[in-house]
């Protein structure tokens, strides 16, 4: 059908080649509308402003988003140093865009004003809704983004999104919208449908060791797990894994390498846990997460089977598609970085996975620092996770 999504991925060296090309691929032969949108999540081993320029030209005259990823996946394929793109043909469905940048010296305020704008570009309230954002995953405590963006849905509008990564070195990321290249930006799409839209989330970790508490915090610092140093109590959780020679590296890299594998995970009033992962470590020995933690929250170490996060992909996205009242024309995904190591050789087999449980339909996502799902509640930032918009 002329209206379904389309997907397309590129491993051209050249970003201009590798823009246009994804791009192209995506649309499919079609010609693009202003009212239609395509989302592009290139390699960061890419100049941003020669890709997006070749993307945007390859677009025509739709709206082109992105950022740059860790890396990116179609149901086709894993695209490791190159590029993905999703084209979404409006039919039924309006967007909104809004960009800001300079985004970590107020990210609250930063999420609230590029959601307000973004709505009213889609056109104000509709039947059913969905905020979508994009972000830089190092910009700060990003439940503060989820709290902007709350101030503007209300419990009503869903939140998805993912957080912009690249190749864990921690030093920039980069995100694009309106025709601009941002390394501390946002991205806000406003979503409107006169029917359901369908978000699904779940993770599949499980907890290793022992619960620990959070003795002493500051914002996003854990400085003090049981009363010792948090990186001494995360490494003894950890196990035999962590060996002599590993612990002897442990400081010539980003901590956010060794921690790959074995996030943290937040107890929650429901007998679950909202996964966290570590962004780095201070030589105070405190651990730097990616979003605020609690004193007295109670945390264990997770780790993940493949087959156990392959399930949790496919429940995502089933869940999603079950949500819709129509046959779903294809998905938007947000994985992460974290799962990629513990998944190791079956790292292709989640997107299958994905696509299975959206019914077979085109999709494209890519890896972040995080991820965006809030569907009821004011919270809805996680790490390790899968979330699934099903359109």
């Amino acid at each position: 059908m002329t209206d379904d999504l389309g997907r397309g991925s590129s491993l051209a060296t050249d970003p201009g080649e590798a823009g246009e090309q994804c791009v192209r691929k995506a649309i499919g032969g079609r010609t693009p509308s202003a009212a239609d949108l395509v989302v592009v999540f290139p390699s960061i081993d890419y100049d941003p402003h020669t890709f997006f320029a070749a993307a945007a030209r390859a677009a025509g005259d739709a709206q082109v988003i992105g950022c740059s990823s860790f890396a990116g996946f179609t149901d086709a394929d894993t695209v490791d140093g190159g590029a993905v793109a999703l084209y979404l043909p409006a039919a039924d469905l309006t967007f909104g865009v809004a960009v800001t940048d300079r985004i970590s010296d107020d990210l609250y305020a930063a999420a609230r004003d590029a959601a307000e704008t973004a709505r009213e570009r889609a056109g104000g309230d509709a039947d059913h809704s969905v905020l979508m954002m994009l972000t830089d995953g190092l910009a700060g405590d990003q439940r503060e983004v989820v709290r902007g963006a709350y101030a503007v849905t209300g419990a009503t509008v869903p939140l998805v999104g993912g957080t912009a990564s690249e190749r864990i070195s921690m030093v920039v990321t980069y995100q694009f919208g309106a025709g601009r290249v941002m390394s501390n930006g946002l991205v806000a799409v406003w979503i409107n449908s006169p029917r359901p839209l369908g978000v699904g989330v779940a993770h599949g970790w499980h907890p290793i060791g022992t619960p620990m508490v959070v003795t002493r915090a500051d914002g996003n610092i854990i400085l003090e797990l049981d009363g010792r140093p948090a990186v001494d109590a995360y490494l003894g959780q950890r196990g035999s894994d962590i060996t002599a020679a590993t612990m002897e590296r442990l400081w010539e890299t980003p901590f956010a390498q060794a921690a790959l594998g074995h996030p943290l995970g937040l107890a929650t009033a429901s007998g679950g846990f909202e996964v966290r992962h570590v962004l780095g470590a201070r030589p105070d020995r405190s651990l730097v997460m990616f979003a605020h933690v609690s004193d007295q929250s109670v945390m264990q170490v997770m780790a993940g089977e493949p087959r156990d996060l392959l399930e949790a992909a496919a429940r995502a996205a089933a869940d999603a598609a079950g949500q819709l009242v129509a046959p779903s024309r294809g998905g938007l995904v947000f994985s992460c970085a974290a799962r990629v190591e513990p998944l190791g050789e079956d790292v292709p087999r989640e997107a299958a996975a994905i696509g299975s449980g959206l019914g077979g339909m085109p999709l494209a996502g890519f890896f972040t620092y995080g991820e965006f799902a809030r569907v009821t509640g004011s919270t809805g930032f996680h790490n390790a996770t899968v979330v699934a918009l099903a359109l």
